[in-house]
């Protein structure tokens, strides 16, 4: 039986993710983490899921800020209000 058990294992992995990802483990820590998420329905796909998620950072960071469409909430609610081919009652209004 190794040093560790598979809880204290997965306990372990969980809190270390970011830092495999970011590769601030040592090898050992890393040698570590690797073995575990082979088998762990959770760690494996956690670290792809986190790969993804520092891809996507420099995308973000360099976007504009995406604002809806002048309008678009009042032609939601009116198109909620039940109009002549809705079984949907009248939404209530906001402005009062």
């Amino acid at each position: 039986m190794g040093l560790f058990s598979r809880t204290d294992d997965h306990q372990w992995s969980q809190q270390h993710l970011s830092h495999y990802v970011e590769g601030d483990l040592g090898s050992r820590a890393r040698r570590r983490l690797d073995r575990h998420a082979q088998d762990c329905v959770d760690c494996g796909p956690g670290i792809r899921a986190m790969r993804a998620l520092v891809r996507l950072i420099p995308v973000i960071e360099g976007s504009e800020i995406l604002r809806a469409p002048a309008g678009i909430f009042d032609r939601m609610r009116s198109a909620g209000a039940g109009g002549p081919h809705s079984d949907t009652p009248p939404a209530p209004s906001w402005d009062a």
